[in-house]
């Protein structure tokens, strides 16, 4: 805010033939009077105040003879807790940043030890007190409006008279002692708190004071059903309504199960009591609706819920539309609109279609100009990367761009990155992951005798899983010889490849490719299922190649191509409409004729319908629905990326366990067509197959559940134990996601989840000439690569290279070796070694202490750098702004709070610099001037809360002694 300037008034004063002022009015009258009267004090100087200050005493102690005794007693009415006003009003001092004034308190405390200072409250006496008069000994009396504080000597416009008259200076002597006599004494308990300030804090107290005010926030009161945060939560939300503060938005990672809608819902709540919300836009999957709504509700939010999908689409002129609903709010954003996108990992493809010129992203369309026009946003997923790095920057798109001057012309560019550690670092980004939540509730002692550590909600213990099992299991893929020569004769391949653009993640750039579509569909469908492969051959042999089209329809055909390509390239890709298409015919024509085609393709698909042939896959499943459903009366999730797949196994396996068991499904069938459920019937399947997360009451449980990536998105289905990967997945996203369906806390410190993966033994032949089998050996390849560079997420994965392993979390987890391993940083999803969780375990594990530190903290530490710094905690209004003063340059340094929390990070007994207090005042102070010179702000609204000198290790010595001549010149001068 630009500071304002305020005229004084003139300062008029009446004096004695002496030139002793003996009555005056205007700023600084008190001091005046001071500057003539206080040298004439032999003994004792009575002082009635509303006010007393630190600085006030500065201003005067100069005028006092050494022996002379100060009283002083402190007396605006204030009714209870008066005491502590008193003590806090005057300890405020000590956070100014415009004077010095360790030399002053020190001075102070002698007095006060000496007996040479007293000070007593009157505040709690039964009259109100408002008197404000001066004695000096029984020489004088001058009394007024003025204070003995810097504003009532220096600023405030005062009145101020003296009188010589003795009766009258013994009247208000003895009226001034009986008073002081029954008024509290606080002496005992202000030098406590001077000398507290005085003895330097320790490095670690500095850094811990930090942390808590950074991250601490104050208790709302909820209605019931509402989730109070937890203390990993609590340091996300602080952290967020700062980067909304400066950047207007965030990108929040936090891995499954840790509580997104908590933490986006109490963002929301925080942000409305300052009057800066007024409506909150929640974009999200329909199956979480329900969490969102709970949450935000019984928080009083405002909001409207629209459906993440919505985005993609086009809106229509009927205004009732929810696109076209979703589009105005959008359009009629502002600075008191917030935006909640979560599971925003939904448009991590956005940018590559902008690059690749595939048309416009009407997501960007509509959220950017919202964004620009001051809406606060907030991305929230637990998967942010899914096949590339470009993944990150499309989510990066969306946040408020960044300000640059290049040839000093302002302009805004998004953020962007170039390597996954440099997305760690960004300010705009947090991250959430389950190794530092499990490290900050070690440090808390939450460790149950059995020695399984939980994380504390409330009053619940809640765990993860005791152990995670991996297993790959092999299955011999149906027809493989017939089906592999089809493949190898290209009877599936597409007469013309379309080029495509992908990004490259170690060029960090995007390459041009060309894709056959065609080919990987009906891969995609022989590794799904024979259901699946009998139709991908159906629609094959009802599309003629290239040469048996006419020019005319051959030219219509090639433009319907170049149009359906990349549409089936893309349904490849989506982990959330992945289409069985009605059509039975390719849009692009056939490499191969149909004849050739179909005297291998027909008597195939023959045995196809026919169920000639053994489905090995199904046969796996099959096992182990038996042996954790029906051995263990657990529970079963299977994945699939067709629908006429989840179809199949639907009716395989009703007919299989029919008596037994009860199988839901997400996916029907419409007049003989799959598709997905309506997303309100597909919730009711999730809630009759996981009740118990979903606190539903079912008449009855399905005990197994088939599904899409559709649901398996922000769902908790943690009633169940196993997962199936029936279809692999394309993106390790979808793998993750998979997983965090149960991957979640539960109260039971015994639960083991089971993760299985069937592969196709073809994989395991080498250097073979064929080029399908080594396809599908790249797939896999490059499933088994993007999720090796996710596996930190737990520092496990969730797929295993061998047949069968086992991790046990709370002992195979060395999460002190994840937080120091820069390669944590790069993991997909990023969930990596984030320094703030690191920070939030310290305060976790000393947070009372954090809570009894002293208001004012002033400390010194060496440190590594070879520049000397000081780092200062200011309050600017309600907000704490860390700053980094470079004393070689003079000048800020522009850094990130977590990069100055690292830097001024220590151990609990790191000793303190020999650096004298005086020193690290009078910099701190400093640098507090720079800051608001240039923030434009008016020193006297900021405090000083910490002050850090950061001192070379090698030039402790060295600085001391320019210390010692600065002290030596400025004694003189005095």
């Amino acid at each position: 805010m630009p500071r304002k300037s305020k005229s004084k008034l003139a300062l008029v004063l009446q004096s004695n033939p002496d030139g002793q002022p003996i009555a005056g009015v205007g700023s600084g009258v008190g001091l005046e009077f001071i500057k003539a009267y206080f040298p004439e004090a032999e003994n004792t100087i009575r002082i009635a105040s509303a006010y007393f200050s630190l600085v006030g005493y500065k201003l005067g102690r100069k005028y006092v003879a050494s022996e002379v005794q100060f009283k002083i007693l402190v007396g605006r009415e204030e009714g209870k807790h008066v005491r502590a006003t008193v003590i806090d009003e005057i300890t405020a001092d000590l956070g100014q940043c415009d004077t010095d004034l360790w030399r002053t308190v020190f001075e102070l405390v002698e007095r006060m030890k000496s007996g040479r200072f007293i000070i007593r409250d009157a505040r709690e006496m039964q009259v109100p007190f408002h008197c404000k008069f001066y004695i000096c000994d029984s020489k004088l009396i001058w009394h007024g409006s003025s204070n003995y504080s810097r504003r009532g000597l220096c600023q405030s416009a005062e009145q101020v008279s003296v009188s010589n008259d003795f009766e009258r200076i013994c009247l208000f002597t003895n009226w001034y002692d009986d008073v002081a006599q029954n008024a509290q004494d606080l002496l005992a308990e202000l030098i406590k708190k001077l000398e507290d300030w005085l003895n330097l804090a320790t490095p670690f107290e500095v850094y811990l004071k930090t942390v808590f005010l950074l991250n601490n926030l104050a208790e709302y009161p909820l209605c019931l059903g509402a989730y109070s945060p937890v203390y990993y939560q609590k340091g996300v939300i602080a952290r967020a309504l700062r980067q909304a503060n400066e950047y207007g938005g965030a990108l929040i990672i936090a891995a499954t199960g840790l509580g997104k809608t908590v933490i986006g819902a109490e963002i929301a709540l925080r942000l409305q009591p300052i009057g800066r919300t007024s409506l909150v836009i929640l974009i999200a999957p329909g199956g979480v609706r329900e969490n969102w709504e709970q949450q935000l509700e019984n928080r009083n939010v405002y909001f409207k819920f629209f459906n993440i999908d919505l985005l993609f689409r086009k809106a229509s002129e009927e205004s009732r539309h929810l696109t076209t609903q979703l589009e105005k709010l959008l359009q009629r954003a502002n600075d008191n609109t917030v935006i909640i996108i979560d599971e925003a990992h939904f448009y991590r493809n956005e940018f590559l279609r902008e690059k690749s010129k595939r048309g416009k992203s009407l997501v960007y369309e509509r959220i950017v100009p919202a964004v620009k026009a001051g809406a606060k946003i907030f991305l929230l997923t637990a998967t942010a990367y899914g096949t590339d790095y470009l993944n990150l920057n499309s989510l990066l798109y969306l946040l408020p761009h960044r300000f640059y001057k290049p040839n000093l012309l302002e302009e805004q560019i998004p953020w962007e990155i170039i390597d996954a550690e440099e997305f760690s670092r960004l300010p705009i980004v947090t991250i959430l992951g389950l190794p530092h939540v499990l490290q900050i509730a070690r440090n808390r002692g939450d460790i149950d005798p059995n020695g399984r550590t939980f994380i504390q909600f409330g009053d619940e213990r809640r765990y993860l899983p005791k152990s995670l099992k991996l297993y790959s299991l092999r299955y011999q893929l149906f027809l493989q010889p017939e089906l592999q020569a089809a493949f190898d004769r290209r009877c599936f391949d597409q007469a013309f490849k379309s080029p495509y653009k992908r990004f490259d993640d170690d060029k960090m750039a995007l390459c041009e490719s060309a894709i056959d579509t065609v080919y990987n569909a009906s891969l995609t469908n022989w590794l799904s299922s024979p259901v699946a492969m009998a139709y991908s051959i159906e629609q094959n042999l009802a599309t003629l190649s290239s040469c048996e089209q006419t020019e005319y329809s051959s030219q219509l055909t090639l433009n319907l191509w170049e149009q359906s390509a990349t549409d089936i390239h893309n349904q490849e890709h989506c982990s959330f409409n992945v289409v069985d298409t009605q059509n039975r015919s390719h849009k692009t024509p056939m490499y191969l004729s149909l004849e050739e085609r179909s005297n291998t393709l027909i008597p195939l698909l023959a045995r196809l319908r026919q169920s000639n042939y053994t489905d090995d896959k199904f046969l796996k499943l099959q096992n182990i629905i038996e042996e954790h459903c029906l051995d263990t009366r657990g529970k079963v999730i299977i994945f699939v990326k067709r629908y006429l797949t989840a179809q199949y196994l639907l009716s395989m396996l009703e007919r299989r366990f029919s008596e037994a068991l009860r199988i839901g499904c997400t996916v029907e069938t419409d007049e003989g067509n799959p598709r997905l459920k309506a997303g309100l019937q597909r919730f009711e399947v999730l809630k009759q197959f996981s009740p118990r997360s979903h606190n539903y009451n079912a008449s009855r449980e399905y005990d197994v559940l088939i599904c899409t990536d559709a649901d398996g998105v922000g769902v908790n289905l943690q009633d169940a134990d196993t997962v199936v990967n029936y279809d692999p997945p394309e993106g390790a996203d979808e793998l993750f996601q998979r997983a965090g369906r149960v991957l979640r806390m539960t109260s039971n410190s015994e639960r083991v989840v089971q993760f299985y993966t069937l592969v196709p033994l073809i994989i395991d032949r080498t250097d073979s000439l064929s080029r399908v089998q080594n396809d599908i050996c790249k797939r896999f390849t490059r499933i088994a690569h993007r999720h090796n560079k996710s596996k930190r997420i737990l520092g496990s994965g969730v797929i295993s290279e061998e047949e069968h392993s086992e991790i046990t979390l709370d002992s195979d987890l060395d999460v002190e070796q994840l937080t120091r391993d820069s390669q944590f940083l790069k993991d997909i999803g990023g969930l990596g070694a984030e320094s703030m969780l690191t920070h939030v375990a310290v305060l976790e594990q000393y947070r009372s202490r954090a809570e009894e530190l002293p208001e004012y903290l002033l400390s010194a530490r060496s440190y590594s750098k070879p520049q000397p710094r000081i780092f200062v905690l200011l309050k600017y209004e309600s907000k704490y702004c860390p700053i980094l003063f470079n004393l070689s340059s003079k000048k800020l340094e522009k850094q990130d709070e977590l990069a100055i929390l690292d830097l001024i990070a220590c151990i609990e007994s790191e000793p303190c610099a020999a650096i004298q207090a005086a020193e690290i005042e009078k910099i701190a102070n400093q640098a507090a001037r720079a800051w608001c010179d240039f923030e434009n702000i008016s020193l006297d609204r900021v405090s000083k809360i910490c002050g850090l000198y950061l001192v070379p290790l090698d030039k402790t010595a060295e600085i001391n002694r320019l210390l010692d001549d600065k002290l030596a010149e400025a004694n003189a001068k005095v």
